[in-house]
């Protein structure tokens, strides 16, 4: 299932520095920020889970767009279920997503039409990836983020979680942060230059198009986050207000804000859903053909 408009917005969240991380530190007399980023890898480890986001996008107070997804994964039994639905002012759309018996399938609301394909191509390249390059990513994100870290606090609770809050202020925001956030934007405004006749994939350009394309003055307003940590140094809960700043190629300022809110449930008792082809339109299509 393609999400690039939300994979960009959690992104943003400090270049992706505050979302993604690696151990790279003992776990003992541990600042804010790298508890926060030894959880984020703790999580990152689950292999079953139910995960429930909700996000939105407004532009000037004015609401674009909204995404509610469920997503149940087994990795053990290599089996996913997730229904994601896309709400704007013009339109809804719903996208489903299956693994199961060695399969991939999908299917867009707006087709009665089911998509299939063999998963082995897609194992192989998850399996394939280097850990030592993940580690690695560690040391970039520390040098990315430098000394946002301060904003980022962790408070240890008399049950064993951990509450994390995160206040970053565009006073706070490095310059190569801010960098990299105006690189994301434009790159994904110049991409899309290919021709493909696949629903899904012309159904999220619509979506993606409602958002204003920044050009200039590119920068992070502000990241405020809350958070929950389990006892087994899970992140349970995440929230995100994201506020970006710019101005699209007519010199129109825009003030975009993207909220989050992530949850984690059912973990290492989640059963992914399975769906039913019999008497379905099914159409087999090969690892290139169908969307990433």
């Amino acid at each position: 299932m393609n999400k690039k408009t939300i994979a960009m917005a959690a992104s943003l969240a400090i270049g992706g520095s505050l979302l993604f991380g690696a151990v790279l530190t003992n776990a003992s007399q541990l600042s804010g920020y790298e508890a926060y980023k030894n959880a984020i890898n703790d999580t990152k480890n689950v292999q079953n889970e139910t995960i429930d986001l909700t996000a939105s996008i407004t532009d000037n107070g004015s609401s674009l767009a909204s995404i509610n997804s469920n997503l149940k994964r087994n990795e053990s039994s290599n089996a996913m279920s997730e229904v994601t639905t896309f709400k704007s002012a013009n339109a809804t759309q719903t996208f489903s997503s299956y693994e199961q018996d060695g399969k991939r399938i999908i299917k867009n609301s707006n087709s009665d039409q089911y998509l299939v394909r063999d998963d082995n191509h897609a194992k192989a390249v998850k399996d394939s990836q280097n850990p030592v390059v993940e580690k690695s990513m560690g040391v970039v994100i520390d040098t990315l983020v430098g000394s946002m870290q301060n904003k980022v606090t962790t408070t240890d609770n008399a049950d064993g979680t951990k509450t994390v809050a995160i206040n970053i202020g565009e006073s706070d925001v490095t310059p190569l942060v801010n960098a990299l956030t105006s690189l994301a934007f434009t790159a994904e405004n110049h991409r899309g230059s290919y021709q493909n006749t696949g629903n899904e994939k012309n159904n999220m350009k619509d979506f993606k198009d409602l958002i204003p394309q920044l050009q200039n003055d590119i920068k992070v307003v502000s990241v405020n986050s809350t958070g929950n940590i389990n006892s087994n140094d899970i992140i349970t809960n995440q929230t995100a207000t994201i506020v970006v700043s710019g101005t699209d190629a007519q010199g129109t300022q825009h003030q975009l804000t993207f909220k989050i809110d992530l949850n984690l449930s059912n973990i290492n008792s989640t059963t992914p859903d399975n769906v039913d082809l019999t008497g379905k339109q099914v159409k087999t299509v090969s690892f290139h053909n169908e969307e990433n």
